[in-house]
């Protein structure tokens, strides 16, 4: 049985044809490379998460070392606490406040949901 064509529909391509774009699986492609360039992106963000954590760890762990370093040699009378008094107070204030800085940016930078869970569970209990 042979389908007549007219010339009207042959042009449009809508009789023995399918389309040669379907707009719903175009959009449902969109959607998955969409998708996959998201979970890419977060997991080499979680990946670089672990990585700076790890460097932080590693930095507080080396100044709490001189630090404590810094105290058995005074103790030891290896470094005159006496000669210089304030070098031993800079050098403790420094590294106190480099931890506390690099802890403030752990929890802000590293672990940003952590930091918004809190402040939503202080604004629901007022």
């Amino acid at each position: 049985m042979a389908v007549t064509v007219t010339r009207g529909q042959a042009i449009a391509g809508k009789v023995g044809a399918e389309k040669e774009t379907d707009e719903a699986k175009d959009a449902a492609l969109t959607l998955g490379e969409a998708q996959k360039v998201e979970v890419d992106g977060r997991r080499q963000f979680f990946r670089l998460q672990d990585k700076w954590s790890d460097v932080i760890i590693d930095w507080i762990t080396g100044l709490l070392i001189f630090n404590c370093l810094l105290v058995v040699f005074v103790g030891f009378g290896l470094i005159s606490y006496e000669k210089t008094p304030w070098l031993i107070n800079t050098f403790v204030t420094e590294i106190f406040l480099q931890v506390i800085g690099l802890g403030y940016i752990a929890a802000r930078f590293l672990f940003p949901g952590v930091a918004e869970g809190e402040k939503r569970r202080r604004d629901k209990k007022r």
